[in-house]
C-alpha cells in the first residue's frame, strides 16, 4: 500500500460496501417502487412487497451492524491505549494529566500524526479545540494505519 494522507485515508470493504449495500438499496428502491405501485392495485402483493421492503432494511442495517459495531467499538479502544502509551513514550507524561482532555475523534485524528510533530500539534489542537477533521487538516507528515478495519 502507498503512503497515506488526507485524500486516502479512508478503507472500504468491497463486499460490504459495492456488493451488499448496494444491493440491498436496489432491492429496497425496487421493493418501495413495487409497493406503491401496488398500493390500489392488489392487496397481495402489496403485503408481499411490504415484508420485501422490511427485509431489505434488515439485510442493511445487520450487515452494518455486524461489519461495524463490534470490530470498530474494540478497534477505537486500542487505538486509544495506543496513544496514551505513545503519548508517555514522547514526553514521559500521562495523556490523562494534560488539563485539556481529548475527545476520542481528536485522538483518532492525532494518531495520523508522525512522533515528530505530534506534540506540537497536541498543543495547537487544545488551545484552538480544534475538530478531528481541522487536526487532519493540520497535519504536516502524515503517519499511516493501514490496519483500520
Amino acid at each position: 500500500m502507498g503512503n497515506q494522507n488526507l485524500k486516502n485515508y479512508r478503507k472500504f470493504y468491497p463486499l460490504h460496501h459495492f456488493v451488499i449495500y448496494p444491493a440491498g438499496l436496489v432491492l429496497l428502491v425496487f421493493s418501495l417502487y413495487r409497493l406503491w405501485k401496488n398500493i390500489n392495485v392488489n392487496e397481495e402483493f402489496v403485503w408481499i412487497w411490504t415484508a420485501i421492503s422490511f427485509a431489505s432494511i434488515l439485510i442493511i442495517l445487520i450487515s452494518y451492524m455486524l461489519r461495524q459495531h463490534y470490530a470498530v467499538g474494540l478497534q477505537d479502544r486500542i487505538i486509544i491505549n495506543e496513544f496514551k502509551l505513545r503519548y508517555f513514550t514522547l514526553t514521559g507524561t500521562r495523556l490523562e494529566s494534560l488539563p485539556y482532555q481529548f475527545s476520542d475523534s481528536q485522538i483518532f485524528a492525532l494518531r495520523f500524526s508522525e512522533d515528530e510533530d505530534l506534540v506540537e500539534l497536541m498543543s495547537k489542537a487544545s488551545e484552538n479545540d480544534w475538530s478531528a477533521s481541522k487536526i487532519k487538516e493540520n497535519i504536516n507528515h502524515w503517519k499511516s494505519d493501514n490496519r483500520r478495519i
